[in-house]
């Protein structure tokens, strides 16, 4: 199982709300500048995948795809909605999990993922006070 918040204007909310699935994707310490873009700029008014170069592969198990240049990914099927303030508190069941082979083998160590660029996106996006 998988927890995500989901701020409740976001396009990203709706499509998963639509679909009732959605991926979490690892991306590498390189891909920064495009997470921070992506964060930023909503889908609803621009394509991020065109204007990043970043390139959307099916998924194994469910619709909304993964990014290739990511090194993880996790493919969910929503389980449970909480609403949580501005935002929603989605629960997904993990259906399919996969990664770089390297990473799996222990050859390739991720440190990237582990809280540095969150707040920064929402820094960024929101403002400081988180809300828009």
């Amino acid at each position: 199982m998988v927890a995500i918040a989901v701020r409740k204007k976001t396009y990203s909310l709706e499509l998963i709300q639509e679909s009732w699935e959605f991926v979490v994707n690892v991306p590498t310490e390189d891909l920064e500048r495009t997470v921070y873009y992506c964060g930023y700029h909503s889908g609803r008014e621009v394509d991020k995948f065109k204007e990043t170069g970043l390139t959307a592969e099916s998924a194994r198990k469910v619709k909304p795809p993964i990014i290739s240049e990511c090194i993880a990914h996790m493919e969910c099927k929503v389980m449970k909605e909480i609403e949580a303030g501005d935002k929603w508190l989605i629960i997904g069941e993990v259906i399919e999990a996969y990664a770089d082979e390297a990473i799996v083998k222990g050859e390739r160590k991720v440190e990237f993922a582990q809280g540095k660029f969150p707040r920064k996106v929402y820094g960024t996006r929101f403002g400081k006070s988180g809300g828009s």
